[in-house]
């Protein structure tokens, strides 16, 4: 019989998976901002598309001091200072008369949220939660983050009555009510550890090595092509024909596929095997993008709901395959410093993603450029991830 402490009515699991929506999502939900804030500020797409570069870079260069935070002050404080952090620089954002200050305000701001609420510390707060299940609630809390696809429809329809500037707003007053919520269910301290990890390899040979760099360019490549393919989502299918509420709904529909992602792979590799799951699921993404390139030569919807289902479903699913891999390639008492530098790299991929497809766009004016890259790139993660099962050995590390 399953423990009361493991059970997944857990308000803390689900305040994690909300907070993840709202300020990891962030960057998901941007897609539909994009054509307003380009008719506002009449920038450049890469320069406008920076705002998500900036907040993931923001991220990356926090998360790293999460661990640290987290010991010092306790998960309650640092999950409010992250949503304090974000709602400020949203409630900037909208309020911004220029693009600079836009950008500095949200991705400041914003990229600060993600440090201080992200899976760091949100894997943190499952741990104090979930011992023989924590695979499966992690993916859970985990998958809040996609779930920033499913609030594009409701973004849209908010922005098409009341402007983006106002819907910003509303999307601060989310936020803000995150924060009684967090000070009454957080716990103040950071629960001790169960178990002390047992003295094991130097983290440096390990992080120089050939496997770690293999795992670390298919962690690091997946969100820079998420959003390579995703960031231009609605002027894409606006280029195309397709009406505005239609895109929308495709990414709805995207998040309810990518949120359901993380924890049906959890299942699955727990069945199958991370490296199978990690081979499908990357398979999926490659046949997702070359939908995406097949729409320029023949637009229609067969093609763009293909995409929808395989570029979406798998999204964000490589951050649990490679938790599960991690372990073939360092022992357990390096586990964390080894993914936090993946954790550490992902974020520069996510950073890279945005101005990467605006600036492909600015310099050729075709989207065939940018979904072709991604597709290349994707490609290569397939055989970065074959090399390095191969280098692993087929059970991996056992000391």
């Amino acid at each position: 019989m399953t423990e009361p402490r493991e059970s997944f009515a857990s308000p803390r699991l689900w305040l994690a998976f909300v907070t993840m929506a709202l300020v990891s999502g962030i960057g998901n939900t941007f897609p539909v901002f994009f054509p307003p804030l380009l008719a506002e500020f009449q920038a450049s797409r890469a320069a406008t598309a920076s705002t998500v570069s900036v907040f993931w870079l923001v991220g990356a260069a926090l998360s790293p001091l999460a661990g640290q935070m987290l010991d010092r002050l306790g998960p309650r404080t640092i999950v409010v200072a992250g949503l304090s952090a974000t709602a400020l620089g949203l409630l900037g954002g909208a309020l911004a008369p220029s693009l600079p200050l836009f950008v500095a305000s949200v991705g400041v701001g914003g990229g600060i949220g993600v440090g201080c609420t992200g899976m760091v510390t949100q894997a943190a707060v499952i741990a104090s939660e979930y011992v023989r299940r924590r695979g499966f609630a992690t993916g859970i809390a985990f998958s809040g983050s996609m779930a920033g696809y499913v609030l594009a429809g409701p973004a849209q329809w908010a922005i098409s009555l009341l402007g983006w500037r106002v819907t910003l707003g509303c999307y601060v007053g989310l936020v803000l009510l995150l924060v009684p919520a967090v000070a009454a269910v957080y716990p103040r301290r950071r629960a001790p550890a169960a178990e002390r990890a047992a003295p094991g390899a130097a983290v440096w040979p390990l992080l120089r090595s050939f496997p770690f760099w293999a795992l670390a360019f298919v962690f690091s490549m997946a969100p820079l092509v998420g959003y390579l393919a995703t960031t231009q989502h609605a002027l894409y299918f606006a280029a195309l024909g397709f009406p505005a509420a239609e895109a929308a709904a495709m990414l709805t529909v995207g998040g309810l596929l990518s949120t359901s992602g993380r924890a049906l792979v959890g299942l699955a590799a727990d069945r199958f095997g991370a490296p199978a799951s990690g081979l499908v699921v990357l398979s999926m993404s490659l046949l997702g993008t070359l939908a995406l390139v097949g729409l320029e030569f023949h637009p229609g919807r067969l093609l763009a709901w293909t995409y929808v289902a395989l570029v979406f479903l798998p999204l964000g699913t490589r951050a649990v395959v490679v938790a599960l891999l991690v372990p073939r390639l360092a022992p357990p008492s390096r586990f964390g410093a080894v993914f936090g530098v993946l954790v550490l790299l992902n974020s520069a991929g996510a950073a890279a993603g945005p101005f990467a497809s605006g600036a492909l766009y600015d310099l050729t004016g075709s989207y065939l450029a940018i979904y072709a890259t991604a597709a290349t790139l994707i490609a290569l993660g397939l055989a970065a991830l074959v090399a390095f099962l191969l280098a692993t050995g087929p059970r991996g590390r056992t000391g």
